[in-house]
């Protein structure tokens, strides 16, 4: 081994190689340089990268075999050793190698200062965000699902354009057939462009007319009308979507080239009846029954195509909702194992077909969440479908609820942030964001979501009331806090949802008007409705904690009788079986310390609570470990004052929980020894947000 090591430096073998390294890499960077200079298709640094690493061994063998002499190449094996001038040789590649590395240091500072390749990179500064509205169907009724699908598909061509996000169907659905300025969508959802169309089928004709509408002026910045017959529907789609790309200057690569021209069928029955599945299945009250209507129509587009990828990923998730379903009634169990094999086989087709089809790793990702319950895999799988499709808020929602499962809720929240532009609805992800922004202290972005969805659907009250309660947290003003209480007791609510939002609100002022009766007729009942809906009647630990802070406070400062009434009830909770399903479960052994000190046995609850800590602090999963050290911090305020401070400062400022400074400052007689300790008083002043309000209160000393 050590010969041929000598034989290979003798023959210049390893300076040769890293000199082609050198070069290759300065190759690259300048095609890297050319390509954003010159806005060229980014695909070509790919091609340079392939043809380079294919000759690279071709470039070892010949160095190998053949020597540099001044009258040109020879094989190295007919010069005499007393000829040949490898040494000479190698001092001029070292001179090469130098001289490589100096043209490389000049490209990097190039691009360093004129930043060619970032707009390669970071293509978010370039991101056009594109409305299309649903399409206007001008025919006969029976043919709605006919310009609906065309919709969707058009949608999902745009939305695998990297340049582009597209909104999502789900929130631009009550924009049909609209009739207003469009600068108005375009103001709703911060787009750029808004994409309008009607469609006319006659027999085996269709007529398409398209039109893009610049949603800051309401200029039309390209329009077209398209007719032909029923077969030439995907080059109808496919020149839609490449003419807007054109249009807007997409840098496209040659793969979403290939995938704006690609035909999802040949066979266009297949495909109608395609388009008739998925609108059935896909509509507000589709149940059980049209799942299975679904089905029947997709055998038939598989009968007549049974390459139609697109069909068989169709028939894959219907089947896994199907299972979803069947699983849960005792007596479907043999139905939904069904339903679970029909599911795999599907898939495997599917899989067969189109195995990098964004659609299909979405549909394994479901299949891995769901069906196999391996989160880890299920993750990696909806990261794949959101590298293929950044417009895939489904496949974003899904991945924020694992980061947080897997406690990662930066991860989570900046999924939840893509979503929530793609969507912008008053639904599970704009709640999710903005609980992401309440748990990480980011208050000054949750409210201008809040106000927001305010001012989109002001028949909602708690919008509105939320929002100015986080003013409020954000900026610790009186007049912040005046303004909240204002906007609260000029609320009016219809909706259970705004009821509870509010109710808990409410409960803040009443303390603070030393309203204690208000205050305890408000909290009395206010998690009810979440035991009987979430756990059939089991009450969690968390409610459980709930109603022990509550019974300290009837015990210090209402009806001390009632007050003991509460720790029997919640002593009674203790001995109820833990519904293990909810995700409501956290350790009891956090909160049954405050029981046993509010029972009298303080030495008890003590050592409860030191034996307990550490695991608490070290629980890093989401939500409950964020759950349990709230309860830490307020379980060592009522037991063990002298370290409650200790314990705030090591949850907050190391772990993520559902506490923080500000919430403190917020609901001071949570934490009534926390507030009046020294150290939380002189972090007050500093902070200097809070010192009026406090001092308004009586809560900060003078």
């Amino acid at each position: 081994m050590f010969k041929f090591i000598q034989e290979l430096k003798r023959r210049n073998v390893i300076k040769a190689t890293i000199s082609y390294v050198v070069f290759s890499y300065a190759l690259l960077q300048i095609a890297s340089l050319l390509v954003g200079i010159l806005e060229l298709d980014k695909g070509i640094n790919k091609i340079v990268l392939i043809i380079l690493i294919i000759a690279l061994p071709l470039w070892i063998v010949f160095a190998y075999i053949y020597e540099w002499t001044p009258s040109g190449f020879k094989k190295t094996n007919s010069i005499a050793e007393d000829k040949s001038i490898h040494e000479v040789t190698s001092k001029k590649l070292n001179h090469y190698i130098i001289a490589g590395l100096f043209l490389l240091i000049i490209l990097l500072v190039v691009d360093r200062v004129f930043d060619f390749t970032g707009n390669i990179v970071n293509k978010s500064n370039s991101t056009q965000v594109i409305v299309v509205l649903p399409f206007t169907s001008e025919g006969e009724d029976e043919e709605e699902f006919f310009s609906s699908g065309i919709h969707n598909d058009v949608m999902t061509r745009l939305s695998n354009i990297d340049d582009f996000r597209i909104i999502a169907r789900s929130a631009v659905a009550g924009y049909k057939d609209y009739q207003g300025d469009l600068r108005t969508i375009g103001d709703r959802f911060d787009a750029n462009y808004i994409l309008q169309a009607t469609v006319r089928k006659n027999g085996q004709r269709v007529r398409v007319t398209a039109a893009l509408i610049n949603a800051k002026n309401n200029q039309t910045a390209w329009s077209n009308v398209y007719d032909g017959e029923l077969s030439d529907v995907f080059e109808l789609q496919s020149d839609i979507s490449i003419k807007i790309a054109n249009q807007l200057e997409a840098n496209l690569s040659q793969e979403e080239k290939d995938e704006l021209k690609a035909f999802p069928t040949d066979n266009i029955s297949a495909y109608e009846d395609y388009l008739l599945a998925r609108h059935t299945v896909t509509k507000p009250n589709a149940g059980y029954d049209e799942f299975n209507q679904g089905l029947i129509i997709l055998e038939r587009a598989v009968a007549a195509d049974p390459k139609f990828t697109n069909a068989w990923t169709l028939i894959a998730e219907i089947h896994s909702v199907r299972y979803d379903i069947l699983k849960k009634d005792p007596n479907n169990q043999e139905e939904a194992e069904k339903a679970k094999e029909a599911t795999y086989e599907a898939f495997k087709v599917a899989q067969a077909l189109a195995p990098n089809n964004p659609d299909l790793l979405s549909t394994q990702a479901f299949i891995l969440k769901n069906i196999e319950q391996d989160p880890l895999k299920a993750l990696s799988a909806f990261e794949k479908a959101i590298e293929q499709n950044p417009s895939d808020y489904i496949s974003l929602k899904e991945a924020a609820f694992l980061y947080t499962y897997f406690d990662q809720p930066i991860k989570s929240k900046e999924a939840l942030e893509k979503a929530f532009a793609l969507t912008q609805d008053n639904g599970f992800i704009s709640f999710q964001l903005t609980f992401a922004y309440e748990v990480l202290g980011e208050y000054e972005k949750m409210v201008p979501i809040l106000e927001k969805l305010a001012k989109y659907y002001p028949e909602e009250k708690h919008y509105l009331v939320e929002a100015k309660y986080y003013q409020f947290l954000k900026d610790g003003k009186l007049s912040s806090f005046n303004d909240f209480k204002a906007t609260l007791e000029s609320t009016t609510t219809e909706f259970p949802w705004d009821e509870r939002a509010v109710k808990n609100k409410e409960m803040v002022v009443a303390m603070f008007n030393n309203e204690f009766e208000k205050y305890h007729d408000k909290w009395e009942g206010h998690m009810a409705s979440h035991t009987a809906d979430g756990h059939n009647g089991w009450v969690c630990p968390m409610v459980a904690n709930d109603n022990l802070n509550q019974a300290r406070l009837m015990l210090t400062m209402g009806d001390p009788t009632e007050g003991q009434k509460m720790l029997n009830e919640v002593e009674s909770i203790v001995l109820k079986p833990i519904n293990l399903y909810s995700v409501c479960t956290f350790d009891p052994d956090i909160y049954l310390p405050k029981l046993d000190f509010l029972k009298g046995d303080t030495e008890l609850a003590k050592q409860k609570l030191d034996e307990v800590a550490l695991r608490v602090i070290q629980n890093k999963s989401f939500p409950t470990g964020a759950v349990e050290r709230a309860v830490l911090v307020q379980a060592s305020d009522m037991i063990d004052p002298g370290k409650v401070y200790t314990y705030y400062k090591q949850v907050t400022d190391n772990s993520v929980s559902f506490i923080s400074f500000e919430a403190i400052c917020a609901e001071p007689w949570t934490y009534p020894n926390l507030i009046k300790d020294p150290r939380f008083q002189e972090e007050i002043r500093k902070d200097g947000r809070f010192v009026e309000f406090l001092s308004t209160f009586g809560f900060l000393k003078s």
